[in-house]
């Protein structure tokens, strides 16, 4: 019974709640037909008419929103352009206070500096920025004439180099070319000696050279000077102690051989200890013995 009374009572709860509903659908009902009641009559071909008319505009509608979120920027990048441009103003306004003292101070020492005399210390400057460019104007030319005089001396030197080692190299190339056909001797222009052997086309310093080339590169320059002299009626003997201590059996027969070339005018004294080495110089020996050796 306790069940059955408490089922009741959910009904009749029920039913209380749909009356009360159904009430209020006819008030609504009741409002409804009044609404209609006062609003004009239409056909539905009219209705049709206005229903496309709506659609077209809200398609239109439509292609219009599309079209101004495409062209509408981008709110993420605006945002941060504006963050930008305010930190640049943020930037700018705290530069300009920094910059109201300096400019303060600059315009205190304008205004001192006012009753220095700045402009006769102006003109007093240009006066002597006149003079400083007319005295470079006149050390500028002094230098073209110097750098004329030095490539003149330049000129001069070489060309005098040329006519002192032209003789000497005339002389020295049939000496040279006995040991190394074809061969030449460059001269340094600053020591007026030696600088290079060019053989077998080949360029070698005479520093890098072997001590017996360079041995007999120095005795023949030594025979091709004495030749010169001779020439020039000044003869000089050609004294050579110990000689071609470094050079090999196939030169040294070579060098006896420039020798001879160079001995018909001149007078060449070889002295030596090595009478084996050179037993095949040619020529007239001559020894020096003790005097105890010649009374005996």
């Amino acid at each position: 019974m306790e069940v059955a009374r408490d089922l009741r009572d959910e009904a009749r709860t029920k039913h209380t709640t749909a009356l009360v509903r159904q009430e209020g659908a006819a008030r609504e009902l009741i409002s409804a037909i009044e609404a209609m009641d006062g609003m004009p009559q239409t056909d539905e071909a009219e209705l049709a008419s206005q229903f496309a008319a709506a659609d077209e505009k809200r398609g239109q509608a439509e292609t219009d929103l599309k079209d101004a979120q495409s062209a509408a920027p981008d709110i993420a990048a605006a945002k941060a352009a504006l963050t930008r441009a305010q930190s640049i103003e943020d930037a700018a306004r705290n530069r300009i206070g920094e910059l109201r003292p300096a400019i303060a101070a600059l315009n205190e020492r304008i205004r001192n500096a006012a009753g220095d005399a700045v402009e006769e210390r102006l003109q007093e400057t240009a006066d002597k920025l006149e003079a400083a460019e007319a005295r470079l104007a006149r050390i500028a030319r002094e230098v073209k004439v110097l750098e004329r005089l030095q490539a003149a001396l330049e000129g001069a030197r070489l060309e005098a180099r040329d006519r002192y080692f032209e003789p000497v190299a005339g002389e020295l190339r049939p000496l040279l070319h006995l040991l190394w056909p074809d061969a030449e001797l460059n001269w340094a222009d600053d020591t007026l000696l030696p600088q290079s052997l060019i053989r077998n086309g080949q360029e070698e310093t005479v520093d890098i050279l072997s001590g017996g080339t360079q041995e007999q590169i120095a005795l023949l320059v030594r025979l091709a000077f004495a030749r010169l002299l001779s020439k020039d009626g000044r003869h000089a003997p050609v004294i050579l102690d110990d000689a071609l201590v470094f050079t090999d059996d196939d030169r040294i027969e070579r060098m006896f051989d420039a020798l001879h070339r160079q001995a018909g005018d001149l007078q060449i004294i070889v002295l030596s200890c090595r009478q084996r080495a050179f037993r095949d110089l040619g020529g007239k020996a001559l020894s020096i013995a003790s005097a105890a050796t010649h009374e005996a």
